[in-house]
C-alpha cells in the first residue's frame, strides 16, 4: 500500500464537518481530516509496517498522515536525528502520545529523549513528548530507580501550575505513572498531588476533563494493586 492509497482512505472517510487546518507554531499548517483513531489503527493494520513510508505519511502536511506514520514506522530504524526533527513538528496532543508510545518507546533512545525534552526552555510540544515518555518509562522501565522519578515529582511540584498549558497535562500524567510504579513513589505522588491541588488543563471546547492525580492514586483499585 503506498502513501497516496493511505491518503485517499483518510480522505474518504473525512467529517467535513469537522475538517480543519492545524496551524503550527512555526506558521507550518496541517490539514485535519477528522478520521477517528479506531478507523486509524484499522488503516495501519492493513498497511503494515514500512519505514520510508512512514517518512513520507510524516510529511505529507496531513495530521492524520503522521499518527499513521507513528503506527507503521520501524522503529528499528528509527536514528536520533529522525526523533529529533519529529518532535518539533507536532501540534496535538493526541500525535504526541503516539509518537512516544508508537516510536520513541521503541528505540533505544527512550531515556535520552525523555532526560533532553523534558528540560525547561524546551517548546512546549517537544516537552509533552518528553513526559509522555517519561509516563512509558514510570510503566515499563525494568532498571531505573525511584531517585530517577523522585526527581521529576520535584521539578513537576514546582512548576505544573504555572507551566504551559500541554506541558501541564503532560506532568499531570507523569504524575499519575509514576505513583502508580510502586508504594514508596506512590506515597511521595500523593504528597505532590496534595500540595498541588487542583489543576486545569484547556480543552478548549471539547468534552475532555482535566485528569484528578489524587484521587487516581488514592483510589482503592491503585492502593490494591500496589
Amino acid at each position: 500500500m503506498t502513501t497516496n492509497d493511505i491518503l485517499n482512505q483518510v480522505i474518504e472517510l473525512s467529517n467535513p464537518k469537522h475538517a480543519r487546518i492545524l496551524d503550527g507554531a512555526d506558521n507550518s499548517s496541517d490539514k485535519v481530516y477528522a478520521v477517528g483513531l479506531m478507523k486509524l489503527r484499522a488503516i495501519a493494520r492493513a498497511a503494515k509496517r514500512n519505514h520510508e513510508r512512514a517518512l513520507t505519511l510524516w510529511d505529507s502536511g496531513v495530521h492524520e498522515g503522521k499518527l499513521l506514520a507513528t503506527l507503521t514506522e520501524e522503529p528499528k530504524k528509527v536514528s536520533s536525528a529522525q526523533l529529533d526533527k519529529q518532535v518539533k513538528e507536532i501540534w496535538t496532543f493526541e500525535l504526541a502520545d503516539y509518537f512516544a508510545k508508537n516510536v520513541v518507546a521503541k528505540t533505544p533512545f527512550l531515556l535520552e529523549k525523555a532526560n533532553e525534552w523534558t528540560v525547561m526552555g524546551q517548546p512546549e510540544f517537544v516537552r509533552r513528548v518528553g513526559y509522555a515518555c517519561v509516563c512509558v518509562l514510570a510503566k515499563s522501565s525494568k532498571t531505573l530507580d525511584n531517585n530517577y522519578f523522585v526527581k521529576h515529582l520535584t521539578i513537576i511540584e514546582l512548576e505544573i501550575q504555572k507551566t504551559s498549558n500541554w506541558v501541564k497535562e503532560g506532568q499531570n500524567y507523569a504524575l499519575i505513572a509514576i505513583g502508580r510504579r510502586n508504594q514508596a513513589l506512590n506515597t511521595k505522588a500523593l504528597k505532590v498531588a496534595d500540595t498541588i491541588g487542583e489543576i486545569t488543563v484547556n480543552y478548549d471546547n471539547t468534552s475532555c476533563k482535566t485528569t484528578d492525580a489524587f484521587k487516581i492514586l488514592s483510589s482503592e483499585k491503585v492502593q490494591k494493586r500496589l
